[in-house]
């Protein structure tokens, strides 16, 4: 009879532990790239939500709206997305990130991905031990090729459920995921 009580203990901490992996915590900032506002403004929502800190990842050469041309082969996201080692320049981030449990990243999906710009962002900052929460804004594309990415980019953070928000509906979005990834302030 104890072995079995000791097994049912076992099995109730594995499974908490699993669990404990999959969440977010209050301790978080929300970092973001928009070329265009939609995902900014996805940003601006989640930020008066849960009451963080906000920052931009800004490329240092700005998109133009040519530059957003995704049916042009020459547009720069074109010759960008065709090239998978292209990492576009970004400014410096004036956060330390060890200040954090959580990090909140925003993009907009581009040709079915995440954009360069956030390649550059992942490769330039330590998220070992980190929970990421990705988001994302997109006409059609969903989160989940952006989601694989960012686990090979950040092998060593855990990476959440992503979520696609629509720009008509971004509260109930983000109230929906924020109780699916069990995102808990802390008090």
């Amino acid at each position: 009879m104890k072995r079995f009580a000791v097994l049912i203990i076992a099995v109730a901490m594995l499974i908490s532990c699993a669990f404990a992996d999959n969440t977010a915590s209050g301790n978080a900032v929300i970092v973001y790239f928009s070329a265009t506002g939609n995902t900014e403004r996805v940003a601006d929502a989640l930020s008066e939500m849960i009451a963080t800190e906000c920052v931009e990842i800004i490329p240092s050469e700005p998109y133009t709206d040519d530059d957003l041309r995704y049916t042009d082969n020459d547009s720069r996201t074109s010759r960008e997305d065709a090239d998978d080692s292209a990492r576009p320049a970004i400014e410096a981030l004036s956060l330390d990130f060890s200040q954090y449990d959580t990090v909140f990243v925003g993009f907009p999906i581009w040709f079915g991905k995440m954009p360069k710009p956030l390649y550059t962002f992942f490769d330039s900052y330590d998220f070992a031990g980190k929970a990421i929460a990705p988001f994302c804004t997109s006409g059609s594309s969903g989160i989940a090729g952006a989601v694989r990415s960012i686990r090979e980019l950040e092998p060593d953070a855990v990476v959440l459920e992503g979520k696609r928000v629509n720009t008509r509906s971004i509260d109930s979005d983000l109230e929906s995921w924020l109780s699916d990834i069990r995102f808990q302030e802390e008090i």
